[in-house]
């Protein structure tokens, strides 16, 4: 990707519905950005998931995961 393509583009699936999960204390993707995606993708849920960080693995992010993958089953349905 080019420097900030993401942002510059999100245009081109704001009107698709999303989640952006993001782990409060996530160091190697800083809040901002997300925050940043979430303004331009407003069809996009928007998470903070308090006492995380980036991985994935994290119990927390798993459970916003998997209701953020029901809710979006739920929606296109």
């Amino acid at each position: 990707l080019e420097p900030n393509q993401l942002l510059r583009d999100a245009h081109r699936i704001a009107h698709l519905p999303g989640s952006i999960i993001h782990g409060r204390y996530d160091m190697i993707c800083p809040l901002e950005q997300a925050f940043a995606l979430h303004q331009v993708w407003p069809n996009a849920d928007f998470q903070v998931i308090p006492g995380c960080g980036h991985a994935a693995s994290e119990p927390p992010i798993q459970q916003a995961l998997v209701n953020a993958t029901e809710m979006l089953l739920e929606r296109l349905e």
